[in-house]
């Protein structure tokens, strides 16, 4: 099933009783366990410690910040596994991004949200390899974030050094495990600036290569400038 459908009608789509059982309570998981949805659940020692910084320059970008209180849609998003998570499958996401001029990056905000397992996550920049991500060229950790379905802190993740980026080159945010987090469980919640044009993202599941997607519903981010 495409990915630009999965999303439209994920919530009547049956639950499988495998992805379920593993689940936190109040959480579902899409019976090919691609969209975790989120429903009353009870928090957890972890707070949304970043929010986003006043007077960012934004090199790209889609978190909806005319809306401070709704910077996304927190309630639905797109799976993130570790290896030894709850659903038994690795699963990472990434979206892409291309600069409208030459650029230093200094951070990376992105949506992401905790659901159980060891709390700590990769957020990389990666280059373009025929549509998919390519090469890692730089990578941070996040430890400690909010929780899935809570509304609405970004994590924000320092780029040191900063990262020059090319105008009119392709760039992709990538969000995995760590690997020393194995058995994260998490979501990565989706932006609301465009629910009509299609867009691309994409996944790799059980190390198995990036798959390219095209949906009107993405992974909300932002990348800013020194």
């Amino acid at each position: 099933m495409k990915f630009g459908t999965l999303l439209a009608s994920a919530i009547a789509v049956a639950v499988s009783t495998a992805a379920m059982a593993a689940s936190k309570p109040g959480v579902s998981v899409s019976a090919d366990k691609r969209t975790v949805i989120a429903g009353a659940h009870p928090g957890h020692a972890g707070t949304p410690h970043f929010v986003h910084p006043p007077k960012a320059k934004v090199i790209a970008g889609n978190l909806a910040t005319a809306y401070p209180d709704g910077l996304y849609f927190a309630g639905e998003g797109y799976t993130l596994c570790g290896s030894t998570c709850a659903l038994d499958e690795s699963i990472s996401a990434a979206i892409p991004f291309t600069p409208s001029a030459n650029a230093t990056a200094a951070d990376v905000q992105v949506s992401v949200g905790y659901i159980e397992g060891t709390n700590e996550y990769d957020v990389a920049i990666y280059s373009d390899a025929s549509g998919v991500p390519g090469t890692a060229l730089w990578s941070g950790k996040v430890t400690n974030g909010q929780d899935f379905g809570d509304c609405c802190a970004v994590s924000l993740t320092k780029i040191k050094p900063a990262l020059a980026l090319t105008g009119g080159t392709q760039y992709w945010v990538v969000v995995s495990a760590d690997p020393k987090a194995t058995d994260f469980f998490g979501a990565w919640p989706l932006s609301t600036t465009d629910q009509v044009d299609s867009q691309t993202f994409a996944e790799n599941v059980n190390g198995g290569g990036w798959e390219a997607y095209s949906s009107t519903l993405v992974p909300a981010f932002e990348v800013d400038a020194k």
